[in-house]
């Protein structure tokens, strides 16, 4: 425990390259430290706290997972990132069948990283989701017994005018930083050819670079990966507004609770670029309009999921922490 009695927390990400879950530690270290909690972040886990890992893993790592908690006869947590969801006795992820194809994620991919997990079930204490994405529908069926904790949204700090500014004037209009699919070249193409400056890396960049490329730009793209694609990706969207800028997402009608800071584009309106040209034109009043709403979301957010402060206090204690 540390001095003000609440358990330290360890987020060991060792099956992870950093720039490819910076939003997931930034999230996870911003919520638990504005509930008051010691954090750390290591390749290592740690005997004196509670450890949390990041969801995704392969053969070698689930085994560096279990010979830890067998060792230190500690479980760990596990934090979600994937949409996984059981329903009348099938596996969905990325709301498709198990074994679908797609260009995002190989299917072998997807059932290795599942048996990884159920292998590792037995020594998870809890599944954690970040905000209420993925909703994990059915989880306790697929994983019997297993507890999914809901961590509040962090706060975020509202960026005066000049702060949001950054530049006289920022180079491109949009930014999409997402992985490249077929859908999201297709789409990217008619944006540029309506005249609409849009950058793209099409690669990893590191997160400095990434808030870089945010604060360069108007807006930020939310780009689903496919047609039908139901979610909107939290994390860009906390991202962009922690740069001073408000996510346009085209193509979803998602009515999860990030979706109230999220200006959302109907692909079947004739008029749907001309509705992105008009945001682009008014990127910092929709940002001040997205701040806002996102403080009233996690006020109420808070209040149907309090921070889960009983359930650590009884983990710690259950694994002598």
């Amino acid at each position: 425990m540390t001095a003000n009695g609440k358990p330290r927390i360890h987020l060991w990400i060792f099956n992870h390259p950093y720039h490819g879950i910076s939003d997931q530690v930034d999230f996870f270290t911003a919520s638990f430290r504005q509930a008051g909690y010691l954090v750390s972040v290591d390749r290592k886990p740690r005997n004196d706290a509670l450890n949390v890992s990041i969801e995704n893993f392969s053969v070698s790592t689930r085994d560096t997972l279990i010979d830890f908690c067998t060792k230190s006869q500690q479980r760990v947590a596990v934090v979600m990132t994937e949409h996984i969801d059981f329903d009348e006795d099938k596996i969905f992820v990325h709301g498709h069948p198990l074994w679908s194809d797609n260009d995002y994620m190989d299917p072998a991919v997807q059932v290795e990283r599942l048996r990884c997990l159920m292998d590792c079930a037995p020594y998870v204490r809890c599944l954690m989701v970040l905000g209420d994405l993925p909703e994990l529908r059915n989880m306790s069926e697929l994983l019997p017994g297993m507890n999914v904790l809901t961590i509040p949204f962090p706060r975020l700090q509202h960026l005066a005018k000049s702060e949001v500014s950054h530049r006289q004037q920022p180079d491109y209009d949009a930014l999409f930083t997402g992985v490249i699919t077929q859908y999201r070249k297709s789409l990217l193409k008619k944006i540029r050819n309506e005249g609409i400056s849009t950058y793209c890396p099409e690669k990893f960049v590191s997160v400095e670079q990434r808030d870089e490329m945010n604060r360069n730009a108007r807006v930020v793209l939310n780009i689903p990966q496919r047609m039908g694609w139901n979610w909107l990706s939290l994390m860009r969207v906390i991202a962009a507004l922690r740069c001073g800028r408000a996510t346009v997402s085209l193509g979803t009608s998602d009515t999860s609770q990030i979706a109230a800071c999220t200006y959302q584009l109907n692909m079947e309106d004739s008029d749907w670029l001309k509705s992105l040209e008009n945001l682009v034109g008014d990127w910092q009043a929709i940002y001040d309009e997205a701040h806002d709403n996102y403080c009233a979301m996690i006020s109420q957010f808070e209040l149907a999921y309090p921070f889960p402060h009983e359930f650590l206090e009884t983990w710690a204690i259950t694994d002598n922490v």
